[in-house]
């Protein structure tokens, strides 16, 4: 099983316009909602690609029950958690025109104590059955900078780590398997501009140094990196029509879990992740995959270990 789990969830809208014009009115031509966040898009594109998965997170406020819903009707196995405050609306719009994409993000509500101290009983509740843990997702105001290390510290499977700042920098010490922080997000972790290829790669191994097995850095349709301690891989993505590139990371996460779920070496699950988020890019609501159309992309994608 896989245990997908994190403090920030999203009830999210999402529209498409012809062309986007700010200051204006603008009618759209679609408009979509759905569960959303970081955590939920891990549970669902697990649960597409048929492995076992619990999903974990709080939720308040009306989403609370739409979410829920949505997740029941979708057959994803989650604990919906109490929270006093509501749960965020996060607002994307696709302009057809330029494939551009703007997303209006409101920050996570604070989660209280009790709550907290709830998800870590029900996380270890679940813990015991768990052959990998992707946490992932920003912490809301207040939470402890040392909160995924401290889930960390009582798991045992590989965790594949989805954070950045001083919540990644707090969780290195206890060894996580993988973390994926983006381009820019590494760059606010070492608090240094990591202008090209040469720098971010020292700056990944740096982050390797401090105790991430595995440090992966994806850049859109551009290359993506992996590195380890002792070895460098270029990634080579494949070519999918733009739809919507919301979850394209989390869809990568979620891909190297189930790879690494099945047994796979690490560079394969890593391919296997990258053909998730191609999936994912073509497909207009988030994380809702297909392994079939997922092989055509792995099939693309190529993968050269250069140190």
């Amino acid at each position: 099983m896989i245990i997908a789990a994190g403090l920030s969830p999203a009830w999210q809208q999402i529209l498409e316009v012809n062309s986007l014009q700010t200051g204006e009115v603008n009618r759209c031509q679609s408009a979509q909602w759905t569960s959303s966040g970081k955590v939920i898009n891990v549970g669902i594109a697990v649960r597409h690609l048929g492995t076992p998965c619990e999903t974990i997170f709080p939720a308040g406020g009306f989403a609370r029950e739409l979410i829920a819903a949505e997740m029941e009707q979708l057959g994803v196995s989650c604990r919906v958690l109490p929270q006093q405050t509501p749960t965020r609306v996060c607002t994307t719009i696709l302009d057809r025109s330029t494939n551009q994409t703007t997303e209006l993000v409101e920050n996570a509500q604070p989660v209280t104590e009790a709550e907290l101290a709830e998800f870590r009983s029900e996380y270890l509740r679940h813990l015991k059955s768990a052959q990998v843990v992707v946490l992932t997702g920003s912490l809301p105001a207040g939470t402890p900078s040392t909160f995924y290390r401290d889930l960390l510290i009582e798991t045992h499977c590989p965790v594949i780590l989805d954070a950045r700042g001083p919540e990644l920098e707090a969780a290195l010490d206890e060894e996580p398997f993988l973390v994926k922080p983006n381009h820019e997000e590494l760059e606010r972790t070492l608090m240094t501009e990591l202008p090209d290829t040469d720098s971010l790669i020292q700056g990944m191994q740096e982050i390797n140094g401090r105790g991430a097995t595995w440090v992966v850095i994806s850049q859109g349709k551009d290359t993506l990196w992996a590195t380890s301690r002792e070895h460098v891989y270029r990634f080579t993505p494949a070519t999918a029509e733009v739809v919507n590139p919301i979850a394209c990371g989390d869809s990568l996460a979620a891909g190297i879990a189930v790879g690494v779920h099945r047994g796979k070496p690490v560079p394969e699950a890593i391919r296997w992740g990258m053909a998730a988020a191609a999936d994912n890019l073509t497909q207009l609501l988030p994380a809702r995959l297909c392994e079939k159309r997922m092989q055509a992309f792995f099939d693309q994608i190529e993968v050269e270990q250069i140190a």
